[in-house]
């Protein structure tokens, strides 16, 4: 999945023209946006990775990605990322709109925080002597 998808897709939500000449704004933006999200979410996409048994992600930058290059993070977090995205790029314009949207983004990403299993590891041992 590229982010130009998920770009669209934010689009979508907003009601917005998927012609590029429509929202040049937006799709300037999209790129530093989706790259804090990634950068937000790499933490816990990496804890769901290793339980999942899946290989690590590639690095990214972490301040822009091009809307052509493939989305960093697991395809469960993709959804949440354009409502993310939609909620930021009309914060300015519509801020209830945007907190609507972000309360959507929040449980979202809540729902996929409980849905990943705790990890299990060996106890490590530590004496310490006085």
């Amino acid at each position: 999945m590229t982010l130009k998808e998920i770009y669209k897709n934010a689009l979508a939500l907003l009601a917005e023209s998927l012609d590029v000449s429509d929202n040049e704004d937006y799709e300037e933006r999209a790129p530093y946006i989706l790259a804090t999200l990634c950068s937000q979410l790499s933490g816990l996409d990496a804890v769901a990775r290793r339980i999942l048994g899946e290989s690590a992600a590639t690095a990214f930058n972490e301040i822009y990605l091009p809307l052509t290059s493939s989305f960093p993070l697991l395809s469960r977090f993709a959804a949440p990322a354009a409502i993310y995205l939609a909620a930021m790029l009309v914060l300015d314009d519509n801020s209830e709109f945007a907190d609507k949207l972000y309360a959507m983004y929040s449980d979202s990403i809540s729902s996929i925080h409980d849905s990943i299993c705790g990890a299990s590891e060996q106890t490590v041992n530590r004496y310490f002597v006085d």
